[in-house]
């Protein structure tokens, strides 16, 4: 679908963080400006103070390199190339587009009304006005070869520029932006309501209390991210309101919607449950700062009662967070989690019935029922056999096969337990009844490993590790539901349920296990521990460290060999979900040509340790999270 939306262009600039000129003093804040109605809102300070942290990064002076101007200069070609969306050719370069802002840059994402989507824009150009005059004129000029037609309008006594495109192909209607200029502003918009809201705001008019800087969710959040900053300033703040925001991405891209899973979609499951108490996520993001390549803080804004099955989102402040030992010192990723887990699942039935069961009560009953009861099945009861045994403490760990492949990514996921033996038995009950799964054995464990789709019984009923068929009984022409791990291996070893994508890895685990060089004794974990540490919340509700040389490693190498589409990665699945159109059987193209990226060792060197840190608050969690430089 064809997009024009100036204000994507003007985007570029915050994009290549290449920019110049002074801050303007003594204007109002863009969250000012902007009407209540944002779903989605990122803000640039200041572009000159970004593209001189940006070059004091490690990654930014490996840009400067010259072993890597080859592929810089073709991703600059490749960007240009889609400074605009569909067909429409504005025939930019990024010297066009640079030294027009003086001060801030924000963008939004706006819903006027349910099943509408707006874009807008407010660039602060005090002293650019001449520049800003001539990207304009340049884009209208390109635009008028290609059909566009520019007429003025008198909106809130301000002289503003329409510009009607001509109807693509396919499309139902023409698409129609606005753009005003002042000395202090260029203010852009494709609705025309939109804009007429911010310049009045412009003027001083109009309701403070109906922007976005009103709104309490945005108020709230951007508070406690100042409270967790103190007194720093942040170079790019964020928010969205989660559900609106999706919304209007559905609005912007109905083809993609179309294609997927039937029925009640997850977003209508998770408003139904409760979860729209989560109202507002944001947060600042910093640039070299400090002993930070990249510091960024978020919050999400979630104030109790919570009601159904959000009251499933209990998490816990701890403070144990040492990796076990049986974890591999090499592992690209590791990840502790604490929550109530018990409690978890005392309410999840309602949201199970509402995503398997179309709504119809009492469906997360009838399976453990089944469970128990059926003597078919593996008569267990699954809240007291094998729920209550576990302690509350999840852990994920990844890891990578060389040479990289699109299935190279290795993840395990492990539940502490409190009684090892009962959890082992209720596994070993209901995978026994999995024609899925298959027992192996291994270093004196009893190992269950996923059959190959190829290999396994053919089935028309969806099963899940053993559970009866879910839901409604579905039409023998339907395809069971693909495995969220169709190379599993399952076991239960060193008081943990281990869950893992492939044999190899839960091996390479047990095996690592008889002679521990544990991840708690390197370097790089104990570096990020420290300055965890350092940030003083003793107690966290989850921990998460990175070595991002190794993490990025396989996204990297999958670009450049043009697979980055074929890729079964857990990242690479959800962009292909993201990007893909959702037609069964249709890889997508991928967008970005990696044939002249460098080798990825040219790149790794200016990755260097990460780390995340959370913690619960009465309103909802806050993360901290951090890139350090490289040794």
């Amino acid at each position: 679908m064809q997009r024009i939306c100036c204000w994507l262009v003007l985007g570029m600039v915050g994009w290549w963080w290449s920019g110049t000129g002074r801050a303007a003093e003594n204007l109002p804040p863009s969250e000012t400006l902007l009407p209540a109605a944002v779903k989605g809102f990122i803000s640039i300070s200041n572009l000159e103070q970004l593209a001189a942290h940006w070059g004091k990064t490690q990654l930014g002076q490996l840009m400067q390199d010259p072993t890597m101007k080859e592929f810089v200069e073709d991703l600059r070609a490749q960007l240009e190339d889609r400074l605009s969306e569909a067909h429409v050719r504005l025939g930019l370069h990024w010297e066009d587009v640079k030294d027009v802002p003086s001060g801030e840059i924000a963008f939004a994402r706006i819903q006027p009304a349910p099943g509408k989507a707006a874009s807008a824009a407010v660039v602060q150009i005090v002293g650019r006005r001449q520049q800003a005059e001539a990207l304009l004129e340049k884009i209208t000029t390109n635009l008028q070869k290609q059909g566009a037609k520019l007429r003025q309008e008198t909106i809130e006594g301000f002289q503003v520029t329409r510009v009607d495109l001509p109807k693509p192909e396919g499309d139902e209607e023409a698409k129609v932006f606005y753009y005003v200029l002042t000395d202090e502003y260029l203010a852009t918009s494709d609705d025309e309501a939109v804009l007429r809201f911010i310049l009045a705001r412009l003027q001083g008019r109009g309701d403070p209390q109906q922007t976005l800087a009103g709104q309490k969710a945005f108020a709230k959040v951007m508070a406690r991210c100042q409270k967790e900053a103190t007194s720093q300033a942040p170079q790019i703040r964020w928010f969205i309101e989660p559900f609106g925001y999706v919304e209007v991405l559905q609005t912007l891209a109905p083809e993609r919607v179309a294609h997927r899973r039937k029925g009640r979609s997850i977003l209508d499951v998770l408003k139904t449950q409760g979860f729209t108490a989560i109202q507002g996520i944001g947060g600042y993001v910093d640039v070299a700062v400090g002993d930070f390549e990249l510091l960024h803080r978020t919050v999400i804004y979630a104030p109790p009662p919570y009601e159904k099955s959000m009251r499933m989102l209990r998490l816990p402040n701890q403070q144990e967070f040492r990796p076990q030992p049986w974890v591999p010192k090499d592992v690209a990723t590791y990840t502790t989690i604490y929550a109530d887990i018990l409690h978890a699942f005392d309410h999840f039935g309602p949201f199970f019935d509402d995503m398997f069961g179309e709504g119809e009560k009492g469906v997360w009953e009838e399976v453990l029922d089944g469970l128990k009861n059926d003597p078919n099945g593996p008569q267990i009861d699954l809240r007291n056999d094998l729920i209550a045994h576990l302690t509350g403490r999840a852990t994920m760990m990844s890891d990578y096969e060389l040479p990289i492949t699109p299935t190279s990514e290795r993840l395990l996921y492990a539940l502490e337990t409190k009684n090892e033996k009962a959890v082992s038995e209720a596994i070993r009950r209901i995978m026994e009844k999995d024609r899925t799964m298959r027992r192996r054995e291994y270093g004196g464990h009893v190992i269950w490993e996923a059959i190959p789709p190829s290999a396994a019984p053919q089935k028309t009923e969806v099963v899940v590790g053993g559970l009866p068929p879910i839901g409604k009984p579905k039409p023998k022409q339907q395809e069971p539901a693909p495995r969220v791990l169709p190379t599993a291996a399952v076991t239960v070893a060193y008081g943990h349920l281990l869950v893992a994508s492939h044999f190899d890895f839960l091996k390479k685990v047990l095996d690592h296990a008889q002679k521990p060089d544990p991840l708690a004794d390197r370097l790089d974990y104990q570096l990020v521990q420290r300055t965890i540490d350092a940030f003083g919340a003793p107690e966290n509700c989850a921990r998460f460290f990175s070595r991002t040389d190794e993490e990025y490693r396989a996204t990297y190498e999958l670009i450049q060999q043009g697979k980055m589409p074929q890729s079964e990665t857990l990242f690479g699945r959800l962009l292909n979900q993201f990007l893909g159109t959702g037609k069964k059987g249709e890889v997508r193209k991928q967008r970005i040509d990696g044939a002249k990226l460098p080798d990825y060792q040219v790149v790794a060197r200016a990755l260097g340790p990460a780390g995340l840190f959370a913690y619960s608050e009465q309103e909802g969690w806050v993360l901290v999270g951090f890139t350090l430089k490289k040794k």
